[in-house]
């Protein structure tokens, strides 16, 4: 439900954004850790679930509220190399932050919160449980890849 109403308002310029499908969000992905890896550079990608921000809201009213506060910041402060894209099964919004740190993310959501303040206060909590974010190539750093044999190797 909540897709189809953030793709309505995109639809008739409530938003100044452009979220790709998910599809081609995740093609996305693909593309920019491939250029990501060739510059040796980094981005950070953030996952807003619908139903896990859904949780930490009082009613639909407040939930409409905190998307529209978000959409809004996302519109002017986002950059322009910024990609936004529906995730899959439409469980909600992914965000990478091209060229960026942990610290882009931080100050988007200092942003997301001031604006939802004005309407329906504090959302620290909805931002905790609702968000993921990620450094590449950061998140990769301590996984572990097992080889044939039985031997485990860190990267």
């Amino acid at each position: 439900m909540m897709k189809k109403i953030i793709f309505n308002g995109i639809k008739n310029h409530k938003y100044d954004l452009i979220l790709y499908p998910a599809e081609f969000f995740e093609l996305r992905i693909q593309e920019e850790i491939v250029r990501t890896d060739e510059y040796k550079s980094s981005f950070v990608y953030v996952e807003m679930d619908f139903n896990r921000i859904k949780a930490t809201l009082k009613d639909d009213t407040e939930e409409l509220a905190f998307w529209e506060a978000a959409l809004r910041s996302m519109a002017i402060k986002k950059r322009g190399s910024d990609v936004l894209g529906f995730l899959q099964d439409d469980a909600g919004i992914g965000l990478l932050l091209l060229d960026s740190k942990m610290e882009g993310w931080i100050r988007l959501q200092g942003r997301i919160s001031e604006f939802c303040r004005l309407t329906i206060g504090d959302i620290s909590n909805t931002l905790q449980k609702g968000t993921r974010a990620f450094v590449y190539p950061a998140c990769l750093k301590d996984f572990v890849i097992p080889k044939p044999n039985g031997e485990e190797k860190s990267t």
